[in-house]
């Protein structure tokens, strides 16, 4: 079970990464952006023990501290199979973009409905392209880690490479379709819940 989420904002698009931890103290990195050295600072003085680091896609600021950490904590990355493209590529993962061009490979490619189980927890992997051709989400118990699919009262834009309107529509649908709440968190900008989603995002109804 989960027990805390920690929240960091950074980078030029001020987005939100999480260290996702249950009460024994094992640990996911999700969408490190910024300086690593945050993220293993907070970790060492936690005591936490983390297994992964999970990409909910590959823009460049999803990513900004991903082979930091990899080589500071010898970490593997788990990514949806769909997102290879997105990784591979810098023209589609933006890093060309911002001037600093790379191509960036995960350890582990996640099928549709894939889990995967740190410690007591335990998440499973649901496609949700739209933003980018492999944007994923995570659901642990009550939680949805939704990166840049959904936010409070928006959604992921879908003008960037493989961004599809159509295909953030139906992902969004799914979403709002599964059964209860969930506490969600998104890519950039503050928490939400499903259900107030449902009931106030115009882009859910």
């Amino acid at each position: 079970m989960i027990k805390d989420v920690k929240c960091f904002v950074g980078g030029m698009c001020e987005t939100n990464s999480f260290i996702i931890s249950d009460e024994d103290k094992n640990c996911i990195i999700v969408d490190p952006e910024g300086r690593y050295e945050q993220y293993v600072n907070y970790i060492k003085e936690n005591g936490l023990k983390p297994a992964y680091i999970v990409l909910t896609h590959a823009h460049f600021d999803h990513i900004g501290a991903m082979e930091g950490l990899k080589k500071e904590l010898g970490l593997p990355v788990l990514a949806g199979a769909d997102e290879k493209t997105v990784l591979n590529n810098p023209n589609i993962n933006l890093t060309a973009a911002i001037g600093r061009p790379e191509s960036y490979e995960a350890d582990r490619y996640l099928a549709d409905g894939e889990e995967f189980t740190v410690g007591s927890m335990t998440f499973k992997t649901v496609f949700t392209p739209g933003h980018t051709c492999g944007s994923v989400c995570f659901i642990c118990n009550d939680l949805i880690v939704a990166g840049d699919t959904l936010f409070m009262g928006s959604c992921g834009r879908t003008d960037f490479p493989t961004g599809d309107w159509g295909q953030m529509a139906k992902s969004l649908k799914m979403l709002k379709e599964l059964e209860g709440d969930y506490r969600v968190l998104s890519g950039h900008g503050p928490e939400t819940t499903l259900e107030r989603e449902r009931r106030t995002n115009m882009f859910m109804r």
